[in-house]
């Protein structure tokens, strides 16, 4: 579970930036961010598994936990990020451009949900084709999203609507270079407690239809190449 201990880590590990300082409470890592990452992914898996089973849910660093530190050929600033985060994707190596559920703490707060990141242009438009064809995954998706009130939607939207005929419930749709939905809270006491993770599986459960839509745009995009 994660704690107060997990974010002063966290915080501390930032400031600090050391090699040294990292090695030497690299215990405290384990035991107040590792592990209860491990529990989180441990705890989502059944959901995740039902969603798509051909996720990769391995509770293990670089399979679906991220790294506490930065690549040093890419990194700017800072070696020792403040933050962490979990992702479960398909393997990008037999599929590059898919969509994820996802998870990031840090000292600022919490957030998580399900998106496309960094789409190709193909995907995004294949998805926009769906959204105007009205196909039943977008039906379905659509209808998900507008009967919860967890998830906002988002991703940077065009400065101006490439979709002006189209009714504004689309054009939320049509009009972003990427999309996703996410959920973020400053909510510590609920960060810290035991019915998070349970909370987490049961808003992926219900928008998993979104993960349907942008995952199939992405094979649609993948088979036409």
């Amino acid at each position: 579970m994660y704690s107060p201990q997990t974010l002063d880590f966290l915080s501390m590990n930032h400031f600090m930036n050391s090699r040294e300082w990292y090695a030497e409470h690299k215990p405290e890592f384990k035991t107040h961010v590792l592990q209860p990452l491990i529990e989180t992914v441990e705890s989502l898996t059944p959901t995740i598994e039902r969603i798509d089973p051909q996720i990769v849910t391995i509770p293990k660093i670089d399979k679906t936990i991220s790294r506490v530190y930065r690549d040093m050929r890419r990194a700017r600033g800072a070696f020792y990020r403040d933050y962490m985060w979990l992702s479960f994707k398909r393997d990008r190596r037999a599929f590059p451009d898919c969509p994820e559920f996802f998870f990031m703490l840090s000292p600022r707060g919490f957030m998580y949900g399900c998106g496309l990141y960094s789409a190709s242009s193909e995907t995004m438009q294949c998805l926009r084709q769906m959204i105007q064809d009205d196909h039943p995954l977008y039906k379905k998706a659509e209808k998900a999203v507008r009967a919860q009130n967890v998830f906002v939607m988002g991703g940077e939207l065009y400065k101006r609507s490439r979709y002006p005929d189209e009714p504004a419930r689309k054009r939320d749709w049509l009009d972003r270079k990427e999309m996703f939905l996410i959920h973020e809270s400053t909510d510590f006491p609920r960060l810290f407690s035991d019915s998070l993770n349970a909370e987490m599986a049961a808003h992926f459960e219900q928008i998993s239809p979104v993960y349907h839509l942008l995952f199939a745009a992405a094979q649609t995009a993948r088979d036409a190449m």
